[in-house]
C-alpha cells in the first residue's frame, strides 16, 4: 500500500504548505455541505499535521486550526508571500463559491490566534461565480501575486502586500477579462514569473503575457471538450501539459517552441476516459501524476510516455483481496467506483515522493510513491545526490555539484592532510636537493639541532663532505695539530721540591759502563742491550739496539713497551702504531675514551682499513651498550647499514611515545633526512635492508598522500620491494609522471604478474567476453586457418590445370582407350592408396575455400554450388566382387585406366548418392561431375558454362561469386541462434528496436524504425554465420553499452566509425543502425 495518511469524511480542496518548516501541514477548505440534512452550513479551513516526519506507519492527522465561511470553497491556494518564504509572510487564499476570496495568515491559525485576526482581507471580483482556480506565483520577485479564475470564464490578478491590488491580465480593469468558458485552472510558468496559462472548459488554453497585457498565445486542445487542468514542466518553461474531461485526447504534451497548434505527444495506454486533474513533479520532471474518470490514479514516465504504476483505493484493494468474507454493512460496505474516483491529485512542494489525493467518497489521503518511481527503472531525480567526492591517488579530490542544473561543475583539489610534513618537505627539497651543497646544509642543521646528539650526527656528516675530512675530524674530537704542537714545544718540565728539574736519563754505575763497554768492542750488541736493561737504563738499551738489526730491535722495542706500558700507559699506542696494529688497540681501548681511540685512527689508519677499523670501534661501542655514539663510529666507517640501526631504535621511540600522528610523520622525516644526506656521501647507493626501505616507502607514500609526487618519486630509487614497486608504478602512470625525469628515463616495470586465470564462459547466466589474450589466440588459429584454406585452394587450382592439361591428352588417345576398356574392366586391380592424413578426405567435388569477411575456412561444392561450413566427408563405397583373373594388358604409357565401377557381367550399378542439377534447369549434366564423368567416360569434358552464368545457376566458382544476401526480415521469435559470448547483442538490440517501434508515431519516426529493425534483423544474422569480425562485434557491444547509459554521442561517434571503415562490407545492417542512434537521441529512449 502506499497509503502513509488519511482524513476521512473530508469533501476538499487541498493545498500543501510551501514552507520546509512546516512541510507536512496541508490546508482543507470544504467543497460539499458539513452538516446533515438539507441546509446549507457554509465552509470551513482547516490546517493538518500529517505527522510524516514520526516515522510512524498509518500516523493519525492532527488538527493545528481551524476557521468558518460563510461560503464553501470552489479553490485553496498556499503561497509563501515573502522573498525568504517563512511562516510569518505566508498567506493562505480561499476561493469561494460565492464568487469571493478570501486571503488568512496561516500563521495566525496555527498559533491559536482568534479566527476574525487571521483573516488579511476578502475580495470579490466575480460577481455571481463561483472562483474555480487559484495559484501564487511561486517566483521569489512575485510571491504575493495571486491569480485567480471565475465559473463565468473571468480571469483576475491579485498583487497581495499591505493592500490589495486587483487588475486584469488584459489591462481592462474596468471591465476585466473573459474567457469563452469556466476558468478550470490556472498554472504560472516554472521559470518566467510573468507567463501565465489558464485553461477554460470550451476546449482552449490560453498563455498569457502580463507584461504585454495579451495572450502570447492559444492552444486548442480539442474543440468542445473542456480541459480540466493545465501544468507547466518544472524545469522546461516551454513545455506544457493539458488534460481533457472527455474524448480522445487525455493527456497532451506541448513544446510550444515547435507548435501551438499541435501538440508533441499524447501520453497513451493510461486512462480510457477523460481526466480530471494532473500534477507535474517539482522534484523529478520525468514524472507525472494524473486521475480520471475511469476511477484510476496513474504515475506516468515522460521517458517511455507509459504509465510505472497505480495508486490503489482502499476499497479496489479489498475488493481485490482473495478469500473475502461477505460484507454486512450497508449497501454492501462500498460504494460504486463514481463515488470512489479521485477530483485532485497534488505533489507535495517540499516533500520528495509525497502526494495527496481527494476523492468523490469524501476521503484526503497522502500516499508515498517513492517505491513506485523507480518502477521506470532508474530511481527518481531526488535520490539522485546533489554532489558527491571521490578520492584519489595523491591526495586527490575530485568533487562533484549538481545542485544547479545550469551550472554543474567538476572540481579537482588536493587535499594536504598534514601541512607540517608538506612544509619541512618543500623546505629539504628546497636547501638540500636543490642546491646538493651538503656543506652548508649539514653545518645549518647542527647548528639549530636542539638535542646533542643530532648536532653531533649533522657535523659528523659535515666532516664525511669535506676535502680533509681526517683532519676535521679530529679538529672536531678536539685534538687539534696546531695547538698540540704549539704545546709541545712551550712545555716545560716543573720544579721539584729542591727546585731542581728532571733532565736526560738516570746515572749508570762504572760496573755496567764497564761490561757495556766490553760488549761493544767484541760486537755484541745483544749482550750490551740486555745489560743496559739490568741497569735500568732503557733508553740506552734502545739506542744500542738500533744498531744490532732488525731482530735486535724489534725484540728490544717488545721489552721496552712490556715494561713501560703500565706506568707510561700511551706507549700502547706507541706500539700499536709501530706494529701496524690498530686493530688490537680498537679491541682493548676503553669505551669511554672512544674520541682518543676514533683520533688515533684518523691519524694512523690507513685509508683502505680506516672504514673497517671505525666499524670495529663501533661494534665495541655497541656491545659496551653505547648505540649513539656506536652510530657516530659507524657514520665513519661509511657503513648505512649498521649507522640507522640506532636511528631506527630513535624513531620507534618516538612513534610510540606519541599518539599524534603529525609528530610520527616529523619523526620520519628527520629520519629519511639524516639517511638521505649519508648516502650522498657514497661513492654508489647501496641496496637498503628491507626494513629502512620499508620506512623510504612509508614516506614516500605520505608525501605522494600530501600530493608531493614528484618528491615522492626520489626516495624510491634504492628500494626495490614489492609497496615500493607499486607505488613507483602508481606515480608513472598519474598525472605528475612526466615530470619524475628518473621515472620518465627508466619506466617501471609493471608490479603484478601476469597470470591467465581463464574466462568462465557461463558463471549463474551471466555471460563474459572473451579476454584479449583469448581473443589474440583465436585469431592467430584463424590466421593459420586462413593460410592453410589458401594453400589447399591453390593446390587444387594447379590440380585443376594438371587436370585439365591431361584431359587434353587423354582426348587425342580416347580411340585407343576404348578399344581396351573392356579388358581394363575385367582385369583385377588393387585398391587406390590413400595418403595418411590427419583430417579425413572430402567429398568429390568439394574444395576448402577461406571467408574473405572472417578470415574462417569453409566448404564449397563446384558441381552444385552447395555451401556448408562443416567439412563433408566422402562415404567409402562398399567393397565390389573381385573378377577372376585374367591376361594381363600391354602396357601403354600416359594412358588413364578406369577403376572398376561394376559388377562382374559389367552391369552399372547406381550411385547411392543423389545427383544434384548443377544449373537448375531439370537437367543433369557430366560435365565437372565426377561420378556421371566416370560413368560415360567423358572425364576430359569441359564445363560449358563458365562461372554459372547460364540464367538459373548458383554462383559455384570458387571464389569468383558475390556472398549470397542476408534476408532483413524482423522476426524476434526467429533469430538464429548466437554463442554464449554475443548473445547479449542480440537481446539487446531487440530489445531496442522494440521500443523505437512502439514509441513511434508520425510515417517517417515507424520507417526509421522499420530500417533499424532491418539493420538488427540482417547483423544478428550475419554474426551468426561468422561474417562479423570480433572487432566489429565489440564496437557494437560498446555501441549498445552507450544507448543503454543514455550516452547519445559516444555511440553515434562509434557507428561513424563503423560507417567510415566498414561500409562497403557492411553497409547492408549499419544503415539501420545509424537510424536507430538518431532515434534513440530524439526520443531519449
Amino acid at each position: 500500500m502506499t497509503k502513509i495518511a488519511e482524513l476521512q469524511d473530508k469533501g476538499a480542496v487541498v493545498a500543501w504548505s510551501p514552507l520546509g518548516d512546516h512541510a507536512d501541514v496541508i490546508a482543507c477548505g470544504s467543497k460539499e455541505k458539513g452538516g446533515i440534512g438539507f441546509d446549507d452550513y457554509g465552509g470551513e479551513l482547516e490546517l493538518y499535521d500529517w505527522n510524516i516526519a514520526r516515522g510512524e506507519s498509518n500516523p493519525e492527522p492532527t488538527l493545528l486550526g481551524s476557521v468558518k465561511t460563510a461560503a464553501r470553497f470552489g479553490s485553496l491556494a498556499w503561497g509563501k508571500g515573502g522573498e525568504h518564504g517563512d511562516l510569518s509572510t505566508s498567506i493562505l487564499a480561499g476561493g469561494m463559491l460565492d464568487g469571493t476570496v478570501h486571503l488568512w495568515k496561516p500563521a495566525a491559525l496555527l498559533g491559536g490566534a482568534n479566527p476574525d485576526d487571521a483573516l488579511l482581507a476578502s475580495v470579490k471580483k466575480h460577481e455571481g461565480a463561483a472562483v474555480s482556480a487559484l495559484k501564487f506565483n511561486p517566483h521569489a520577485d512575485s510571491p504575493g501575486l495571486l491569480a485567480t479564475g471565475g465559473s463565468t470564464g473571468q480571469l483576475w490578478m491579485m498583487d497581495v502586500g499591505q493592500t490589495v491590488n486587483v487588475y486584469a491580465p488584459n489591462g481592462d480593469d474596468a471591465n476585466g477579462c473573459r474567457m469563452g468558458g469556466e476558468i478550470t485552472q490556472v498554472a504560472w510558468n516554472s521559470q518566467v514569473s510573468h507567463i501565465l496559462a489558464s485553461s477554460s472548459a470550451n476546449g482552449c488554453v490560453s498563455v498569457w503575457d502580463l507584461r504585454q497585457k495579451k495572450p502570447w498565445c492559444e492552444l486548442r486542445v480539442e474543440s468542445g471538450i473542456p480541459v480540466s487542468d493545465v501544468a507547466w514542466n518544472p524545469t522546461q518553461g516551454l513545455h506544457l501539459l493539458t488534460a481533457s474531461e472527455g474524448g480522445t485526447g487525455g493527456l497532451k504534451l506541448w513544446d510550444l517552441r515547435a507548435s501551438t497548434s499541435m501538440p508533441l505527444t499524447t501520453l497513451e495506454g493510461g486512462h480510457t476516459g477523460g481526466v480530471l486533474s494532473v500534477d507535474w513533479c517539482p522534484h523529478d520532471d520525468t514524472l507525472l501524476l494524473s486521475c480520471g474518470n475511469d476511477n484510476r490514479t496513474l504515475l506516468w514516465d515522460l521517458y517511455s510516455l507509459r504509465p510505472i504504476a497505480e495508486i490503489p483505493n482502499d476499497d479496489n484493494a479489498a475488493a481485490s483481496a482473495p478469500n473475502q468474507q461477505p460484507s454486512t454493512d450497508f449497501y454492501g460496505g462500498g460504494l460504486g467506483s463514481s463515488q470512489q474516483k479521485r477530483y485532485d491529485v497534488s505533489w507535495s512542494p517540499v516533500r520528495r515522493g509525497v502526494v495527496s489525493t481527494c476523492s468523490f467518497d469524501r476521503k484526503v489521503q497522502a500516499h508515498s510513491v517513492v517505491g513506485l518511481a523507480t518502477k521506470c527503472g532508474r530511481p527518481p531525480k531526488w535520490m539522485s545526490p546533489s554532489g558527491g567526492v571521490s578520492c584519489g591517488f595523491g591526495g586527490t579530490v575530485v568533487s562533484i555539484n549538481n545542485a544547479n542544473p545550469q551550472q554543474r561543475y567538476v572540481a579537482i583539489d588536493t587535499v594536504v592532510e598534514h601541512p607540517e610534513l608538506k612544509e619541512v618537505s618543500e623546505k629539504f627539497e628546497s636547501e638540500f636537493a636543490a642546491s646538493k651543497d651538503c656543506v652548508a646544509y649539514c653545518h645549518a642543521m647542527a647548528t639549530k639541532a636542539e638535542d646533542a646528539y643530532e648536532s653531533q650526527v649533522w657535523s659528523f656528516m659535515q666532516i664525511m663532505f669535506e676535502t680533509n675530512a681526517r683532519e676535521e675530524l679530529l679538529s672536531y674530537l678536539g685534538f687539534d695539530p696546531e695547538k698540540i704542537n704549539k704545546a709541545a714545544v712551550e712545555f716545560e718540565e716543573k720544579e721539584d721540591d729542591n727546585g731542581s728539574k728532571r733532565e736526560g736519563t738516570a746515572a749508570m754505575t762504572k760496573a755496567a759502563e764497564d761490561t757495556i763497554k766490553d760488549a761493544l768492542l767484541v760486537g755484541n750488541f745483544e749482550a750490551a742491550v740486555e745489560c743496559c736493561f739490568r741497569s735500568g737504563n732503557l733508553a740506552d738499551a734502545l739506542v744500542l739496539a738500533s744498531c744490532g738489526g732488525a731482530d735486535l730491535w724489534q725484540k728490544t722495542q717488545a721489552e721496552y713497551f712490556a715494561r713501560e706500558a703500565k706506568r707510561r700507559p700511551f706507549l700502547s699506542l706507541v706500539s700499536a702504531v709501530i706494529h701496524d696494529r690498530l686493530e688490537d688497540l680498537v679491541a682493548s681501548s676503553d669505551p669511554g675514551r672512544w674520541r682518543e681511540s676514533l683520533a688515533v685512527l684518523s691519524t694512523y689508519g690507513k685509508s683502505e682499513e680506516f672504514p673497517v677499523l671505525c666499524a670495529a670501534l663501533g661494534d665495541r661501542l655497541e656491545g659496551a651498550g653505547d648505540g649513539a655514539n656506536a652510530s657516530l663510529c659507524y657514520m665513519c666507517a661509511l657503513d648505512l647499514g649498521k649507522a640507522v640501526r640506532y636511528w631506527k631504535l630513535t624513531l620507534e621511540s618516538a612513534k610510540d611515545g606519541s599518539n599524534d600522528v603529525a609528530e610520527d610523520l616529523l619523526s620520519l622525516q628527520d629520519f629519511v633526512e639524516k639517511v638521505t644526506v649519508f648516502t650522498q656521501a657514497l661513492d654508489s647507493g647501496p641496496a637498503m635492508d628491507d626494513d629502512v626501505a620499508n620506512l623510504f616507502a612509508e614516506y614516500a607514500q605520505s608525501l605522494a598522500d600530501q600530493g608531493l609526487l614528484v618528491s615522492a618519486a626520489k626516495y624510491l630509487k634504492g628500494c626495490d620491494t614489492q609497496d615500493c614497486r607499486e607505488l613507483r608504478d602508481r606515480i608513472y602512470r598519474s598525472r605528475m609522471g612526466s615530470y619524475c625525469p628518473d621515472l620518465s628515463a627508466n619506466p617501471p616495470d609493471f608490479p603484478y604478474d601476469f597470470v591467465n586465470v581463464g574466462v568462465a564462459r557461463d558463471l549463474q547466466g551471466i555471460t563474459v567476453k572473451d579476454s584479449g589474450v583469448e581473443q589474440m589466440q583465436r585469431q592467430q588459429q584463424q590466421q593459420q586457418e586462413a593460410e592453410q584454406a589458401a594453400q589447399a585452394a591453390a593446390a587444387a587450382q594447379a590440380a585443376a590445370a594438371a587436370a585439365a592439361s591431361q584431359a587434353q591428352q587423354q582426348a587425342q588417345e580416347q580411340q585407343r582407350q576404348q578399344a581396351q576398356q573392356q579388358q581394363v574392366q575385367q582385369s583385377p586391380q588393387p585398391p587406390p592408396t590413400q595418403p595418411e592424413t590427419s583430417t579425413p578426405a572430402l567429398a568429390p567435388g568439394w574444395v576448402a575455400v577461406q571467408d574473405p569477411s572472417s578470415g574462417q575456412t569453409y566448404y564449397a561444392n563446384q558441381s552444385t554450388g552447395e555451401a556448408s561450413w562443416e567439412p563433408p566427408v566422402a562415404v567409402a563405397p562398399a567393397p565390389a566382387p573381385q573378377p577372376a583373373p585374367a591376361p594381363a594388358p600391354v602396357s601403354q604409357p600416359d594412358t588413364v585406366q578406369a577403376q572398376p565401377s561394376g559388377t562382374m557381367n559389367g552391369a552399372r550399378t547406381s550411385s547411392s548418392t543423389k545427383v544434384a542439377n548443377k544449373y537448375g534447369d531439370g537437367f543433369v549434366t557430366s560435365a565437372s561431375n565426377p561420378e556421371l564423368a566416370e560413368q560415360y567416360g567423358n572425364v576430359g569434358t569441359s564445363n560449358p558454362y563458365t562461372n554459372a552464368s547460364r540464367p538459373g545457376t548458383a554462383a559455384a566458382a570458387v571464389g569468383g561469386g558475390k556472398k549470397a544476401p542476408v534476408s532483413g526480415t524482423f522476426d524476434p521469435n526467429a533469430m538464429p541462434a548466437l554463442g554464449q559470448e554475443y548473445q547479449y547483442l542480440q537481446d539487446g538490440l531487440v530489445a531496442i528496436v522494440e521500443r523505437l517501434a512502439a514509441s513511434a508515431s508520425s510515417p517517417m519516426e515507424k520507417k526509421q524504425a522499420a530500417e533499424s529493425q532491418k539493420g538488427v534483423a540482417v547483423f544478428v544474422k550475419t554474426l551468426a554465420r561468422g561474417g562479423v569480425d570480433g572487432g566489429i562485434a565489440a564496437q557494437v557491444g560498446a555501441m549498445l553499452s552507450a544507448l543503454q547509459n543514455r550516452d547519445y554521442g559516444s555511440a553515434s561517434s562509434i557507428v561513424t566509425g563503423l560507417v567510415s571503415n566498414e561500409w562497403k562490407d557492411h553497409k547492408d545492417w549499419l544503415k539501420g543502425f545509424k537510424f536507430m542512434c538518431q532515434v534513440c537521441q530524439k526520443k531519449q529512449l
